[in-house]
């Protein structure tokens, strides 16, 4: 007895979409299209189609074959699936395509997985690949040393230049702040662009609304090695009390969610190696917590440190974390501290007393003294406390030199350079003030320079197995 067949109402839309993996036949790839939607969209068992290449890594085209005798290609059919009860697969129709010269001439070879598009009488498939995808392509192509670095005002980039990396792209934006009386945007850029060297691309935008697409487009044909990106601390820092913190996520000023707008220069741009640098609450905090799945779902390893510049070469008592996320199958690690804590910084600071101006008379810097928050270094001092963003304003906590007690002297650009190893660092193109607010947030040169020294070595230590690898392939096909 025949089975009796069931009606399945269902609305149709204009459009509609879903993603495949191509399946495996040994190395052979093969797409099948098996789905209820051929159906809907005018696919039916028995029909025939044709299949037409879009174009080199652009993907395919499945049309349905009607009264059009001007095709040329071979002519196929579409299968059906018979099910006893139709309940979850009710029209489930399918078309197989297993042309290997059509599938390699339409799909980059990579490729494992493609976005279908259905139409009515036309199925367009494109390709899809992964951000491990894209990230692996992109270090076969990309210089080993490049560096695209998001968020910086410079002092960076002269650190990752001294350690033999050459910065390829750069996005920085000064946002505006309640004191600012003029348009300081393009500080953080010009200062950039003075300890750059020669680059491809400059980004002067706000991560927050950057166009994503465009900056990837820019980079499409220079893809760079490293993303190295230092979002904004101020929200993570212990420097900033509670309540103000509290009101600024209020009212939406706060910047602890900036990891995550990173994240969508990441995917686009697919760099094989990421680096974060921020102050140490960073690690831990919610924002940080989901940008580090997020990339370890897209295939990244992941590597935290948290250490004090004065354990590798630093003055100063500075904390920064540096988190490292790699796609490259190498071996990466962080150096251990290697110097002593204790230095003699009195005899670094003598030869600046010269140049440093006295503020006795001042009442906020007497008035951090009062409380406790100044911050005084003093004859036999073995390390300088860090610098912080106000510190031009002479706020209560900022660093002063105390040769005798009462007497304040306040450190010059000059010597707070030398405190962090930033001396060769240029900050000509911005003012006193903007160069002041950079040494602030700046990181300490020695501690950073051993996080780059990792990842050279990290990116040699790839680039000696694939050149290994690339050697044993050729002896096996000799």
């Amino acid at each position: 007895m025949a089975q009796a067949e069931t009606l399945v109402r269902v609305n149709v839309p204009e459009i509609a979409t879903k993603q495949l993996r191509f399946r495996r036949n040994g190395e052979r790839r093969i797409l099948t299209i098996s789905s209820n939607l051929l159906a809907i969209f005018g696919f039916e068992k028995g029909d025939a189609v044709i299949e037409e290449s879009l174009g080199a890594g652009r993907g395919i085209e499945i049309r349905r074959v009607q009264d059009d005798l001007t095709l040329v290609g071979r002519v196929k059919r579409v299968y059906a699936r018979t099910y006893k009860q139709r309940r979850n697969n009710p029209l489930e129709h399918q078309i197989e395509v297993s042309s290997q010269k059509l599938l390699d001439a339409s799909f980059p070879q990579g490729c494992t997985r493609v976005h279908i598009q259905f139409k009515k009488g036309c199925i367009r498939v494109t390709p899809i690949s992964s951000v491990a995808e894209r990230a692996a392509a992109n270090a076969q192509r990309a210089e080993p040393g490049s560096v695209f670095a998001a968020l910086t005002s410079g002092v960076d980039l002269a650190s990752m230049r001294a350690e033999g990396f050459s910065i390829s792209a750069v996005l920085e934006w000064r946002p505006p702040e309640s004191r600012d009386r003029t348009d300081l945007s393009e500080t953080g850029m010009m200062s950039a662009l003075s300890n750059s060297g020669p680059l491809h691309a400059a980004f002067c935008e706000d991560i927050t609304s950057c166009a994503v697409d465009r900056i990837a487009a820019a980079l499409e044909n220079n893809p760079v090695m490293v993303f190295h990106a230092s979002p904004q601390c101020d929200d993570h820092s212990n420097l900033k009390g509670k309540a103000l913190k509290e009101r600024h996520l209020e009212d939406t000023s706060s910047t602890s969610d900036m990891i995550i707008d990173l994240l969508n220069v990441i995917e686009k741009v697919s760099p094989p190696v990421v680096v974060f640098e921020n102050v140490p609450g960073m690690i831990g905090s919610a924002a940080y917590e989901i940008a580090s799945l997020r990339l370890r779902r897209w295939g990244y390893k992941h590597y935290e440190h948290v250490g004090d510049a004065r354990d590798y070469g630093g003055l100063t008592s500075r904390r920064r974390a540096y988190v490292v996320y790699t796609t490259l199958d190498a071996p990466f690690e962080f150096e251990a501290p290697f110097t002593p804590r204790e230095k003699d910084i009195w005899s670094i600071i003598q030869p600046y007393l010269d140049e440093c101006r006295d503020v006795s008379h001042s009442k906020s810097i007497n008035d951090g003294r009062t409380c406790g928050r100044l911050r005084a270094i003093r004859p036999g001092a073995t390390s300088a406390p860090t610098p912080v963003k106000s510190q031009d304003r002479m706020a209560k906590d900022s660093v002063v030199i105390e040769p005798e007690e009462g007497t304040y002297l306040f450190p010059s650009e000059g010597l707070l350079k030398r405190f962090l190893g930033i001396e060769n660092v240029d900050l000509s193109a911005v003012s006193k003030t903007i160069a002041s607010e950079i040494i602030g947030q700046s990181i300490d040169v020695p501690h950073h320079a051993m996080i780059m020294r990792c990842i050279r070595r990290h990116i040699a230590a790839w680039r000696e197995a694939m050149q290994q690898d690339t050697k044993r392939a050729l002896a096996c096909s000799a």
